[in-house]
């Protein structure tokens, strides 16, 4: 009775034993110890670069010495292109700072006063931003402003005898703000929506042409929602 008590003893240990050791040898990361219960951790830090498509709607205030003030033209128009940035993280605090570059042919005519016509077009634009942003686990939220850039061209057309005068084609600065969200599918690729405000402000704008020089003033304000993707290197 002693042997056999000693047996079942020995064999329940050495059961015991091999149930641990077979319990240490499965892999931490397979399915046997499933991880879905635990958040998912992303780092935004580093730098990143991508591409956003999407559209852009505006208006243009127009006032000049030959016409005085006139309807605002409305150019609206799909745009596309890229950017490249950088991110910092402490915590949950994101600042960054970031530059794109998107075409687009943003383009209307309106009224100028009696018998005139004004239009407004430009081909691209790019802003240079600073963000600050929150970001809890692969969810960001940011906000940007910074400096905005585009070439714009504007022609006055007297509509009764064809004569017309415009600026050219010229780069114009001014302002921008905006604010977006992005999702981090995985450690290196995320999506976001954006939307940015840019006003273009000209104060100082000559035209040229069979009117002659006439000085004239154009506000060009420009609303701009795209969709990106971006991967962080």
């Amino acid at each position: 009775m002693r042997f056999r008590a000693l047996l079942v003893l020995a064999l329940s240990g050495g059961m015991m034993a091999a149930a641990q050791a077979a319990d240490q040898s499965v892999p931490r990361n397979t399915s046997y110890y499933p991880d879905s219960y635990r958040p998912t951790s992303i780092d935004w830090t580093g730098w990143y670069t991508g591409l956003q498509v999407g559209g852009a709607f505006g208006s243009a205030s127009w006032d000049s010495v030959i016409s005085g003030p006139g309807e605002d033209a409305k150019p609206s128009a799909v745009l596309g292109g890229g950017q490249i940035g950088v991110n910092w993280t402490r915590n949950s605090l994101l600042l960054g700072a970031e530059a794109d570059f998107t075409w687009t042919d943003l383009k209307d005519t309106a009224s100028a006063g009696a018998g005139f016509a004004h239009t407004v077009h430009t081909h691209w634009l790019s802003l240079v931003t600073g963000r600050v942003g929150y970001a809890v686990n692969q969810y960001l939220l940011y906000a940007k402003g910074g400096a905005a850039f585009a070439n714009e061209r504007n022609k006055l057309v007297n509509t009764t005898t064809g004569q017309w005068s415009e600026s050219g084609t010229t780069t114009q600065f001014g302002w921008t703000v905006g604010a977006g969200f992005e999702y981090a599918i995985n450690p290196n690729w995320s999506a976001r929506l954006e939307y940015d405000y840019v006003a273009l402000p000209s104060r100082d704008l000559n035209l040229h042409g069979a009117l002659g020089t006439q000085p004239a003033t154009v506000d060009f304000n420009i609303h701009k929602v795209v969709g990106g993707i971006n991967y962080r290197f």
